[in-house]
């Protein structure tokens, strides 16, 4: 290039990020220790009121147990939130651990499905299994998946009332779709569902709280297991959540 008797000249530009990577990594150690620190007392908190929960139930005080449970909840989408902070945190600095080992994916399916049916009143989850199969994996990070992704299809369907969790087992991979009938996401809007802390703007979705984290981190518990996580919607008529895993990520496909 510098041979080329055309060029006259070339212009270099340098510029020193060291202070922003410093800076980085200083907001970064901050949440991940005040999120730490936060998640003790709550904890604590959580633990207080379930023994409170108890002496109420037990005295027959019906109302104060009521309103218990009520603060129970909120303690747990406090948890919630705290805990996907601290995933945030783990995932860019490279430290989110993976326990893994063989387990059902239908027990699990079953598991989540059935305990999250208990956070609502208002929808049916109805599960729809095929085969059972084994897969390798970190099976309480794709439980924290399946949770969000019910969660969801729960929170966004405000007038749905059926919320549908079917598997598909394929020779070597297994598939799960949780299907809803709630807001929707448009087409434009799809493909940047799985970014860190991005929400869906429009005045239906302003009264639904979060902190757009959930996707993000499930995108990457999938993707560190060598699976895929999408979405299929139509505005206005609902939403469905699918993953997909191998059988055994460590080993190539025949």
């Amino acid at each position: 290039l510098l041979q080329d008797q055309s060029v006259k000249g070339i212009v270099v530009n340098f510029r020193n990020i060291t202070e922003r990577v410093l800076l980085e990594r200083q907001k970064d150690d901050f949440v991940s220790i005040a999120t730490h620190e936060l998640k003790t007392p709550v904890t604590s908190i959580k633990a207080y009121a379930q023994i409170l929960l108890k002496r109420l139930n037990k005295e027959g005080n019906t109302a104060a147990a009521t309103m218990i449970t009520k603060m129970d909840g909120q303690l747990n989408k406090l948890v919630s939130l705290i805990g996907d902070l601290l995933d945030v945190t783990k995932i860019e600095s490279g430290r989110l651990q993976m326990h893994e080992d063989f387990y059902s994916f239908n027990d699990l399916t079953r598991e989540i499905t059935e305990e999250l049916q208990r956070t609502t009143d208002d929808h049916q989850v109805i599960l729809r299994l095929d085969n059972d199969i084994e897969i390798y994996g970190d099976r309480e990070r794709v439980g924290q998946v399946l949770t969000n992704l019910i969660t969801n299809a729960i929170k966004y369907s405000p007038s749905s009332k059926d919320i549908f969790v079917t598997t598909y087992s394929h020779r070597e991979s297994v598939t799960v779709h949780v299907k809803d009938s709630g807001i929707g996401i448009s087409k434009e809007n799809q493909q940047n569902v799985f970014e860190r802390f991005y929400r869906v703007s429009g005045p239906e979705n302003q009264s639904f709280p979060g902190l757009g984290l959930g996707l993000f981190i499930s995108k990457e518990i999938i993707n560190r297991q060598g699976g895929k996580i999408w979405v299929e919607s139509v505005k206005d008529q609902g939403s469905t959540f699918c993953l997909s895993l191998s059988i055994d990520y460590r080993k190539p496909l025949a």
